[in-house]
């Protein structure tokens, strides 16, 4: 698939779940029966399926006994009241214990059900409260990963960090010895296209058991494509399948790290050979993501204080330099490190209507003056900011690499590029 594609492609309606899944839609109001997984027979007395379509669960006491009697069935109205609230019970099918998820979506009930699994090798502690006394945020991740893996434990479990275009890296890892580091590295914004971005926010806790595993189409003959966005068991798109195989992997489960209601990044894992984790287990996943994007978050915010404190004395103090001055271009030239300092520049220009000076890497004199020039005919604001702009604007101004993201200062006879 080309790029284009991959952001169009429709992975909320694959039309089929994964094989550790099953799954039964019911009508939110006549409580119908309107679409299932091909194998909920497997786990259900069912002669013929399509004579369940348009009954009720109550009117097959014989298939769905034990859906019937549960708490959550029994009370299904008020844990549906509200849409894209997943609840959670255990029931017994044959002999065996399942977990029996409910949510509500589009004018449809869903239940899913998936067999509980014994982690044996799960090792909690209190150490979880550390979280809110971490100050560091490579020590918070690092943690965070290290707790995980006592829940999970996957081959190769990252922290994945999304920047503003999108774009991702790996900011924290922990894997085994044999597997190949991916810590640092850059992944452009097509790695994960907007549409999964936008699904990682809705379902925050995804598990791909076995990526070459057959899946389980879901059946109705009233609904062409259901929409599986909160669905547990919703099979892979097949670009990430393809993915997951070329990267020598064949299972992968990911969190969603949410600050500020915004998708943040993601906490991913990979394993070599396939691996399915228990409900309960992902849930505590997720329970634990959320603590350290809580702490974060806590933390975030004190130095940013701290740093917007920090900031008004170094302004003061710069502009106690520029009053030593007769003029604003000496002004602004003799306290080039300073100005660059305060945004992290790499580097800057001083465009005045005589001449251009520059420090740090910065483009070419042409290229500085083709930006001016865009400036001044594009924008009225005497303070512009774009950090995409290499990639906004890169082609039409014909910018060199060192040109990424920009702060343009307009000013009378002076302009200020960093």
């Amino acid at each position: 698939m080309n790029f284009v594609e991959c952001h169009e492609e429709p992975i909320h309606i694959p039309g089929s779940i994964q094989s550790f899944g099953y799954l039964i839609g019911i009508d939110a109001k006549s409580h119908s029966i309107t679409f299932f997984s091909r194998n909920i027979s497997d786990i259900f007395k069912i002669g013929n399926p399509d004579e369940v379509f348009g009954g009720k669960l109550t009117d097959f006491p014989e298939s769905f006994q034990n859906i019937i009697d549960s708490d959550i069935y029994t009370s299904l109205d008020r844990f549906t009241r509200r849409e894209n609230e997943t609840y959670f019970d255990k029931i017994f099918i044959n002999e065996k214990e399942y977990h029996f998820s409910v949510f509500r979506s589009g004018g449809y009930i869903f239940l899913e059900f998936e067999e509980v699994l014994m982690n044996p090798d799960k090792r909690i502690s209190n150490k979880y409260d550390n979280f809110y006394v971490i100050d560091d945020e490579q020590e918070l991740w690092n943690h965070l990963l290290e707790t995980l893996s006592k829940v999970v434990n996957y081959d190769r479990m990252m922290v994945y960090k999304f920047m503003m275009d999108g774009s991702g890296k790996v900011i924290a890892e922990k894997k085994n010895e044999e597997m190949e580091s991916f810590l640092w590295l850059h992944y452009p914004e097509s790695d994960i296209p907007k549409q999964a971005r936008e699904l990682y926010l809705k379902k925050r806790k995804r598990i791909f058991s076995n990526v070459y595993a057959d899946t389980v189409p879901v059946i109705s003959k009233t609904i062409k494509d259901v929409d599986l966005s909160l669905s547990a068991s919703r099979a892979m798109s097949p670009v990430h399948g393809q993915y997951l195989k070329n990267a020598g992997v064949s299972s992968s489960f990911s969190v969603s790290i949410i600050i500020d209601n915004h998708l943040w990044g993601l906490v991913t894992c990979q394993n070599v050979d396939p691996k399915h984790i228990d409900l309960e287990d992902r849930v505590q996943a997720g329970i634990f993501t959320a603590l350290a994007a809580n702490a974060y978050s806590s933390f975030k915010s004190k130095k940013e204080l701290n740093h917007r404190l920090e900031l008004n004395e170094r302004i003061s103090q710069l502009k106690t330099e520029f009053l030593k001055h007769n003029n604003l271009f000496d002004s602004l030239w003799e306290s080039k490190r300073e100005m660059m300092n305060l945004p992290e520049a790499d580097g800057l220009a001083i465009v005045s209507d005589e001449n251009i000076i520059t420090e740090g890497a910065t483009p070419t004199i042409d290229c500085i003056h083709r930006i001016v020039n865009w400036a001044l005919e594009n924008t009225n604001d005497r303070i512009y900011v774009d950090r995409s702009f290499l990639k906004n604007y890169g082609e039409e101004l014909k910018l060199s690499e060192n040109a990424a993201g920009i702060i343009i200062i307009l000013s009378k006879g002076i302009k200020m590029k960093c």
